[in-house]
């Protein structure tokens, strides 16, 4: 779809970045052999398919030799064989000619009048007349040549400036375009005013030359964008500055879309304006819609620089541990604060951490309280006399004398924590004496199981190691202990009846 509303789109972003600025209707001052816009688009090879080259021009400069004139290139590529180039140029008559290498066809319309003028070549090998030649959307020849057209690959398409360097424009080309098919009559006439606003199908290379500022100071524009696709060209020989070999007025066209690159430096991510998030070095596109409805396609090359460790601390914490910058990391491992820097890439500092944990928490079994971190050390303390240790009372369980609140410092290494207080009710009048309860345990040495028997109510049993370390905690209500995973040696296990505690040895065999 054309579009007949002029447009601006100027994209600004927050980072690191260098800009290619798109104008509108903006034109390329050619200079003779100084200058020329060479690209990576190939063209189409041989000679059996179809293909249309396009472009607005304006020239004063005799290009007849039969006046001492010398032939002006609009377009070429292919290799510098007989039938082995397509070269769309000015030459008898100062008219449009294309040339195979080897033979040619000339116009007849002069077209050195100081004007802006639309020219087109057209091939169709399967038509009567293979060459076409159009100017203003006016027929001006069609006829064949006697050299076969089979035209090579080795040099991509070139404007203004034939591929063996010779041939030299002499004046100003805008709206270069290439289809890989052959255009008819009307459609080089309907369309040969307008910027595209939407691409249509077969177009392969679309060089609209509106990167610079007509006549301003564009030396950082180096670039002819392919609207078309990948194969941008580089500007040779162009002073970018001034009147002459610069960008420059071109005819007057009804606006289309907008096609911009933006060089990248950034640290990790780069998020683009419509919120695609590119985070490795490499080519990107995005396409924006504007107010007109034309698309703005942005091409951004972006290197991502990765972050700097500036810092590396190894440290350890209990529970948590606070970064520099208030980060709070609360288990074991490597982690980074970022620091923002003033050429925006980010340093960082690096924080290799252990965590100590402890389990803070106690379970409730009757009156007896137990301690849920099996690998700490332990003290309970009684919370109603101003958190004060209990003496003896250093084991995971604690069974309370007295009613009251008792609580548990939990204890790694250099790490501590204290429970909360839990209650405790106890009828001192039903209190009984440890001697009340007997427990028994069988076989003893034992290999697989051991059976405790009790003349009381079992409540749970758990057995320790000779360093006091619980390893196996058994409630229910089986008495039947499995004892196959814990190695061979001797044992305390600790029999909790509802009328008292027995401790009694065992061997593992």
């Amino acid at each position: 779809m054309l579009n007949n509303k002029r447009l601006l789109v100027i994209v600004i972003i927050s980072f690191l970045l260098s800009t290619t600025i798109f104008s509108q209707n903006t034109a390329l001052h050619f200079d003779s052999l100084a200058t020329h816009v060479q690209t990576t688009y190939p063209g189409i090879s041989g000679g059996t398919q179809a293909r249309t080259i396009e472009a607005w021009i304006k020239t004063t400069s005799n290009f007849n030799p039969s006046n001492g004139g010398k032939q002006g290139v609009i377009a070429d590529y292919g290799s510098f064989v007989t039938g082995g180039r397509f070269t769309f140029n000015i030459l008898w008559s100062n008219a449009i000619r294309l040339e195979v290498g080897g033979n040619g066809l000339s116009g007849t319309i002069a077209v050195n009048d100081g004007n802006w003028h639309h020219v087109a070549v057209v091939y169709d090998p399967s038509a009567t007349n293979k060459y076409s030649l159009y100017v203003d959307s006016v027929l001006d020849v069609a006829g064949n040549l006697s050299v076969t057209t089979n035209i090579g690959s080795v040099v991509d398409f070139r404007i203004g400036k034939r591929i063996d360097g010779a041939g030299g424009f002499r004046g100003e080309i805008d709206e270069v375009r290439f289809y890989n098919y052959a255009r008819t009559l009307a459609q080089v006439g309907s369309e040969r005013n307008d910027e595209y606003c939407t691409l249509p199908a077969g177009l392969t290379a679309y060089y609209k030359f509106n990167e610079g500022i007509a006549g301003g100071i564009n030396t950082g524009n180096t670039t002819a964008i392919n609207y078309a696709g990948n194969q941008d060209g580089t500007l040779i020989g162009f002073l970018l500055t001034g009147s002459t070999r610069n960008y420059s007025t071109g005819p007057a066209l009804t606006p289309g879309l907008s096609k911009s690159i933006n060089s990248i430096s950034t640290c990790r991510t780069f998020t683009s304006p419509s919120g695609k998030v590119f985070s490795a070095t490499g080519i990107y596109y995005d396409t924006l819609v504007n107010s007109v409805s034309c698309d703005s396609m942005v091409k951004y090359d972006i290197t991502v620089t990765s972050s700097i460790i500036t810092q590396t601390i190894s440290d350890s914490g209990c529970i948590s541990y606070t970064t520099q910058l208030g980060n709070v990391i609360t288990s074991s491992g490597t982690y980074y604060d970022t620091l923002s820097t003033s050429v925006g890439c980010d340093s960082l500092i690096a924080y290799n951490l252990v965590i100590t944990s402890i389990d803070d928490s106690v379970r409730k079994n009757g009156i007896q309280l137990i301690s849920m971190d099996t690998w700490a050390s332990h003290q309970w303390i009684d919370c109603n006399q101003g958190n004060t240790p209990i003496s003896g009372a250093t084991t995971r369980n604690y069974t309370p004398n007295y009613t009251g609140d008792y609580a548990c410092i939990v204890t790694k290494g250099n790490c501590s924590d204290t429970t909360d207080c839990v209650n405790v009710i106890r009828n001192t009048s039903s209190i009984v004496e440890v001697n009340k309860a007997t427990a028994s345990i069988f076989p003893n040495p034992a290999n697989d199981f051991i059976k405790v028997t009790s003349n009381s109510n079992i409540v749970s049993v758990e057995i320790m190691d000779v360093t006091g370390k619980v390893i196996l905690v058994n409630t229910s209500n089986n008495s039947n202990i499995d004892i196959t995973t814990i190695p061979s040696g001797a044992y305390i296990t600790r029999i909790i009846t509802n009328n008292g505690i027995v401790n009694s040895k065992f061997i593992k065999e």
